[in-house]
C-alpha cells in the first residue's frame, strides 16, 4: 500500500477532499546533483495535491487523515498511461521493417501507434472513472486536534 498524509478539505456522502503535500526525497540521495527530478522539484512550488478518497471514517474538516493506494492499482494505471503509448511507437516503427519500408513510413507508423496507444490509454480511463478500485482510501486518522490518537474499529 502507498501511503501519503494530508489533510481534510471537504466532505461528502462516503468521500472526502482530502490535501496533501508531496514530499521528496531527493535531499537525502546522492544522484541528486545529477538528477532532473531534483532540479524541477526545487523550482516547482505544485507541491499540494486535492484528491477525492473513499472515507470510511466519516471524518471531519480539518483531520490529519493516510490516504493510500494499493501498488497493483499504481502498477495497472501506469501501464495503461506509459506502456500502452510506448509498446504503439516501437510497434509502429517495427512494423514498416517487416515488409522492407523506408524510415520516412517507420517514422509515420510510430506517429499512429503512438496516437493509438494514447487513444487507448484515454477510452480505458473514461471507462475506468468511476470505478472504486481506482479511489484512494482513507486507511487511518492520524491524530485529533487535541492531540489524542482515535481509537478506530472496523468491522
Amino acid at each position: 500500500m502507498i501511503e501519503e498524509s494530508g489533510t481534510v478539505l471537504s466532505t461528502e456522502e462516503g468521500f472526502a477532499d482530502v490535501e496533501t503535500i508531496r514530499t521528496s526525497t531527493c535531499t537525502s540521495c546522492r544522484a541528486r546533483h545529477g538528477c532532473g527530478h531534483h532540479a524541477i522539484a526545487q523550482v516547482s512550488s505544485a507541491n499540494r495535491m486535492r484528491m477525492k478518497a473513499i472515507d470510511s471514517f466519516n471524518v471531519k474538516v480539518g483531520q490529519k487523515v493516510v490516504v493510500g493506494i494499493p501498488e497493483d492499482t499504481l502498477l495497472q494505471a501506469s501501464m495503461w498511461m506509459y506502456l500502452i503509448p510506448l509498446l504503439g511507437l516501437i510497434g509502429g516503427a517495427v512494423l514498416p521493417s517487416l515488409w522492407g519500408g523506408e524510415s520516412g513510413v517507420a517514422v509515420i507508423f510510430s506517429i499512429i501507434g503512438f496516437a493509438g496507444g494514447l487513444l487507448l490509454a484515454r477510452n480505458k480511463s473514461r471507462k475506468e472513472t468511476y470505478n472504486l478500485d481506482y479511489y484512494p482510501k482513507i486507511l487511518r486518522i492520524e491524530a485529533l486536534d487535541d492531540g489524542h490518537i482515535p481509537l478506530v474499529v472496523t468491522p
